[in-house]
């Protein structure tokens, strides 16, 4: 009976020995890009450097299937069609930054809120949300430090 039990353990061990020593299946290829994959990929590299409305303008031609000197010329009276000022400023050095009008009107913004936030000064809660609401709303805080 020892020696069964004996026999039994060892044969136990040989099994789970061989099967964790197995080798991991290997992992699937990866699958083959579809032809809008392709296709999305190729207009990518062939429309590389442009920008904004130029980019899309060219992305778009080239996924229809339309040449790429129609492509830029279809681009370029989008950008005209467009407004001065949705246009970003050339001397905006960092692309999603705001242009300088917005920033000065940000600063002219946190001028008033500091002023009514002294005016406020000791008021807590509703009180105090009300006062600055009400000191906004008047510009009272730009006629004190005009």
């Amino acid at each position: 009976m020892k020696s069964s039990i004996i026999a039994l353990s060892v044969a136990a061990c040989l099994a789970f020995a061989t099967a964790s020593a197995a080798p991991a299946p290997a992992p699937a290829a990866p699958a083959a890009k579809t032809a809008q994959q392709s296709k999305m990929s190729s207009c990518a590299a062939a429309n590389k450097g442009k920008k904004g409305d130029a980019y899309k303008a060219a992305m778009s031609a080239c996924l229809k299937g339309a040449p790429a000197a129609a492509a830029t010329a279809a681009a370029k009276p989008a950008a005209a069609a467009k407004p001065a000022s949705a246009a970003a400023p050339a001397s905006n050095p960092v692309p999603g930054t705001k242009p300088a009008a917005e920033v000065r009107g940000n600063a002219d913004q946190k001028a008033k809120m500091a002023s009514c936030a002294a005016a406020n000064k000791g008021k807590k809660g509703d009180d105090y949300k009300n006062g600055m609401s009400s000191c906004l709303k008047s510009g009272a805080a730009t006629a004190k430090h005009a």
